[in-house]
């Protein structure tokens, strides 16, 4: 019986599901910003610290703006944040709730120089500091490559930084999903349960001493 009761509890707590969120950049379309620069996107921040004041980033697609890749940049058709080498990106939650990272895509902002890209990713959560660096091969990062994670669960925060190589990187479609908060519903359903177990092992402690 305290099993089956058990199991129902967990029930309550897993019973809650995660939104996914594609960041695309879409929200932000168009721009060039030679300083720190952040906004919003379903819910959440996206920071750019350039390494220098000269830093920036280019949000748009670059057919559109040949003059700002030379020869040319990694494109997908749509809009991407392209960036210098060593700068970094951020991301958290506007409320300051915890998510989880599941996939995004890198490639390099400028082409044709036979150098593989490198990006580490650094996450912050409640299981402490979770890194991992990506390297695509030179020919592969002349255009987008989707990579997955399994362990950036739970952060708070995520940064994405340049290697100190040339060239510079570009990033699009950041999947990222907010850790899920328990409804009312599956709070009472938490309390009664863990009630229900209460009364039941008072039950027994009785009989045991009435035997």
């Amino acid at each position: 019986m305290i099993e089956k009761i058990s199991l129902a509890v967990a029930t309550a707590l897993l019973t809650t599901s995660a939104q996914a969120e594609t960041i695309d950049f879409e929200a932000e379309a168009g721009g060039y910003y030679y300083f720190p620069y952040s906004f919003v996107e379903d819910g959440f921040r996206v920071r750019y610290e350039p390494i220098s004041p000269f830093g920036f980033t280019l949000i748009d697609d670059p057919a559109d703006n040949l003059g700002q890749c030379n020869p040319r940049c990694a494109s997908n058709g749509t809009i991407a944040l392209y960036a210098f080498n060593e700068s970094s990106v951020t991301f958290d939650l506007e409320n300051g709730g915890l998510f989880s990272l599941t996939s995004l895509d890198a490639a390099q902002t400028l082409t044709g120089n036979d150098r593989p890209l490198t990006l580490t990713l650094t996450g912050s959560g409640t299981g402490g500091v979770v890194t991992t660096t990506i390297v695509v091969g030179a020919q592969e990062a002349e255009s987008f490559t989707n990579f997955t994670f399994a362990d950036f669960t739970n952060l708070s925060s995520l940064t994405i930084t340049g290697g100190p190589e040339f060239p510079e990187f570009a990033i699009d479609n950041v999947v990222l999903s907010a850790t899920a908060v328990p409804e009312p519903a599956s709070w009472a359903m938490l309390i009664a349960g863990f009630g229900a177990v209460g009364g039941v092992v008072r039950r027994r402690r009785a009989t045991v001493r009435l035997a």
